[in-house]
């Protein structure tokens, strides 16, 4: 693809700005200088690695770096035999080892979320030797360490010394010297890199020594004393050395490095095409961009899909979204329509996101879009006149057509503004039917804008050319950017005049020299634009409508849920009060029961007992009465046989065997209990199985062996201190289920599960009477009660 046409579609815009999201100048370079990708796989791959690390930045994650060194002038400079790194620039060299490093850590160590990232980490150079070494040698003011060399370190401890003995000898002198009042100033002064005196010139001879500057006015003279010479002499001879010690270290450090300079160089040319994932995912952050399905089929499927470059420099203006379709179909589309009214931006849209995408760029669009893989994309925008070659605007134009239909084929996208619209226009309009008709042939999808009327017609005769038009508010006399597919668009040129305020004589004349079906044509696109503004309108305040609708009817689903909480939660007060009841009931019983077995055998402490226990049982029943009266649940008529269902107050569910009236025989696992239906409630399987998971066993219920009839608990094999509570929760669970009566089987053989279980009986509130069985009912082994 033509690289202006980069600048024509703004793309170069588009590039500079994500370039400038990335942290580093290689990183910058290689987002400008990227390569379109050579096929859909590739494609995938790259724009798959832009998603993960945008997902990666949205998440708050921080990159092990912020920003990388440019070592590009430093390979160049390894490269050469004899050149020698400065210390700064090894410095650097070791960042790019430490960031390549850090980076290949933290991507593999987030493998599972981001595998196209990681897969790009596992190729970066881990080498910790050269970066060790280098760190040997350099510390973090990027100054040579004295521990690089045993010479350097004997030179510069030598050269501490002599630098101590020096200036402990000026502070003698300056002493001396400032006592005596011959200083201009009171301190010492650096000439020529070595100490002086600042003497006033009349005592210039009182200090024995070397003049090595003056100063501007005259009045002041520098000297080097001579005692400090030798010292002086001796710390200079020492500085020469320890620079050629430097010297060499540093070419040693930088010949070691020069065997890796393949890898180093990967490794530059990794890092800052990192940066360049950095770059655009920073900037789909900006603009909202996603990952589109990538067609495989040709097809082309805009929905919501913005101008990037308008996002971005329009942030305080609204920004149209566009919706276009092409499919293999229809693959060619006529857009037509009023200047300034969208056309050109439209087409630019498409063709800008075609090449973003070929670049590895996210879309600012829907995730419902789909998006082809374009091998090539032509273009044909602007005035393209060229004086030197003596080629007007036409014959430009029509050379870049045939420049495009020279390279379109089957993956090709073709863009042309104003088809043929600078010569005569029926020549133009033939012209512009037989470029249409050999894309077609060639397989291309291609955009055309056009005010000829010839071409509109066309494209509504012509299967596989669909009509296209920008809609235009004739009441404001602007256009409002929208696309409407399937209808040719009116230029509004007159309308256009009445804006821009020419005199009304002026349009009504202009009007008059048209053709009558031309005006008849013009009237019926107007007022077809118009009815489908109105419809669009109407589709908006349908969905208005039907989005509040939505909202009520969500705000009384809320208040029903509110509801059915605040009935569930007083059930379980009552249930809870219930529970306390019972509990009070069966103390008082205990209590009773206990002052009968301490007293002598007193017909009137037994018949007071009596009647206490009775009185208790009818307040308790009473008040349970009361409780269930309260929080009384309306029959669910709605349950049917088979349903699931759930016991209220309890966590038992079943499934609906048979309906008798208000009440139901319903299946609990091998228990089969009949309950009023004004004490169920359906339930699913989902919540059946949430409810089985909470608990082991439905609350309530006994969890004894599988008993033999539905109203029966068998407690064979068990001690007494295991079936006194399962008995008690048998008798508890009948009791709520309304049942009259039921049957324990306890057996013979000691006689401890029979004693234990009348014990029990005795003292259970819920408990009328009870009895061993008759003949034929299991006899003594079993006791039936009445509840």
């Amino acid at each position: 693809m033509d690289s202006s046409n980069h600048k024509k579609l703004e793309f170069d815009r588009v590039s500079a700005y994500a370039a400038g999201l990335c942290m580093s100048a290689p990183g910058q370079d290689a987002l400008q200088g990227l390569a379109p990708c050579l096929g859909r796989e590739e494609l995938l791959v790259e724009l798959e690695r832009v998603l993960e690390l945008k997902s990666l930045l949205q998440e708050g994650s921080s990159l092990p770096f912020s920003t990388l060194p440019d070592t590009r002038p430093l390979l160049v400079k390894i490269g050469m035999e004899g050149n020698r790194l400065e210390p700064e620039e090894l410095h650097d060299i070791s960042d790019l080892l430490q960031a390549s490093a850090a980076l290949r850590r933290f991507l593999a160590a987030n493998r599972e979320s981001w595998p196209r990232l990681d897969s790009l980490g596992e190729k970066l150079w881990l080498d910790t030797f050269i970066r060790s070494a280098i760190r040997t040698i350099i510390d973090e003011d990027c100054k040579v360490r004295s521990s690089a060399s045993h010479e350097l370190k004997q030179i510069r401890h030598a050269l501490g010394d002599d630098r101590q003995l020096l200036l402990r000898r000026m502070e003698k002198i300056l002493d001396h010297c400032r006592r005596s009042g011959w200083l201009m100033e009171e301190s010492v002064a650096i000439k020529n890199s070595r100490l002086c005196l600042p003497m006033k010139v009349e005592y210039r001879q009182r200090i024995p020594g070397f003049v090595q500057d003056w100063s501007g006015s005259g009045q002041t003279v520098f000297v080097e004393p001579a005692e400090t010479l030798e010292i002086a002499n001796r710390i200079q001879e020492g500085e020469i050395h320890e620079r050629r010690e430097i010297d060499r270290i540093l070419r040693e450090m930088t010949d070691r490095l020069r065997p890796d300079l393949g890898n180093l160089s990967y490794t530059c040319e990794l890092l800052a095409f990192f940066d360049s994932l950095v770059g655009r995912a920073r900037f789909a952050l900006e603009t909202a961009s996603v990952l589109p399905a990538i067609s495989s089929s040709g097809e082309l499927r805009l929905i919501r899909g913005f101008h990037p470059w308008l996002l971005i420099s329009h942030r305080d203006r609204e920004v149209f979204p566009l919706d276009l379709e092409l499919s293999s179909c229809e693959p060619v589309l006529i857009i037509s329509g009023p200047n300034a009214g969208g056309k050109s931006v439209a087409m630019k849209t498409i063709g800008l996101l075609a090449l973003m995408l070929r670049h590895g760029y996210l879309l600012p669009c829907s995730e419902s879009s789909v998006f082809p893989f374009f091998s090539e994309i032509g273009i044909e925008i602007g005035d393209e006149q060229s004086i030197e070659n003596d080629l007007s605007t036409f014959s430009s134009h029509l050379r870049q057509v045939r420049r495009i239909l020279d390279g379109a084929g089957k993956n090709s996208l073709v863009l042309i503004d104003e088809l043929c619209s600078g010569t005569d226009v029926e020549e133009g309009g033939a012209i512009a039917r037989s470029v249409v008709e050999e894309l077609m042939r060639r397989g291309s999808k291609a955009i055309v804008t056009t005010h000829i009327g010839e071409l509109k017609a066309y494209a509504h005769e012509r299967e596989g050319v669909v009509n296209g038009a920008m809609e235009f508010d004739r009441t404001a006399l602007l256009p409002t950017f929208r696309f409407i597919k399937g209808v040719p668009g009116s230029s509004f040129a007159f309308a256009m005049m009445q804006r821009l305020g020419f005199p009304q004589t002026m349009l009504d004349e202009a009007r008059s020299f048209m053709h009558e079906e031309h005006r008849a044509l013009e009237g019926l696109l107007a007022d077809l634009h118009r009815k489908l503004s109105e419809n669009r309108l109407r589709g908006c305040e349908l969905e208005s409508a039907e989005a509040r609708l939505a909202l009520r009817e969500q705000s009384a689903a809320d208040s029903e849920a509110s509801l059915a909480k605040q009935r569930r939660e007083q059930k379980l007060k009552a249930v809870k009060e219930i529970q306390r009841e019972v509990e009070g009931a069966r103390r008082e019983i205990r209590d009773i029961l206990q002052d009968v077995r301490d007293a002598p055998r007193d017909p009137r402490i037994l018949q007071e007992a009596r009647r206490k226990l009775s009185a208790r049982a009818a307040e308790a029943e009473k008040r349970t009465a009361i409780l269930h009266e309260e929080t009384a649940h309306p029959p669910d008529l709605s349950i049917r046989e088979g349903d699931l269902v759930r016991i209220l107050d309890s966590s038992a569910t079943g499934e609906v065997e048979k309906l008798k009236g208000e009440s139901a025989v319903v299946l609990c696992g091998n228990f089969r209990v009949t309950v009023l239906l004004k004490n169920l409630e359906k339930t699913s399987r989902r919540q059946t199985r949430k409810a089985d998971k909470a608990a082991s066993h439905p609350k309530g219920w006994s969890a004894a062996p599988a008993p033999v009839e539905s109203t029966t608990l068998d407690i064979r094999g068990l001690s007494g201190d295991e079936a006194v509570p399962r008995v008690e929760r048998f008798i508890d669970a009948m009791h709520r289920s309304r049942m009259h009566s039921a049957t324990i089987i306890h057996g013979t053989g000691t006689g401890v599960l029979r004693r234990r279980t009348h014990e029990l009986l005795k003292r259970h509130a819920a408990v009328k009477s009870f009895r061993v069985g008759a003949w034929g009912e299991g006899y003594d082994g079993v006791t039936i009660l009445t509840l």
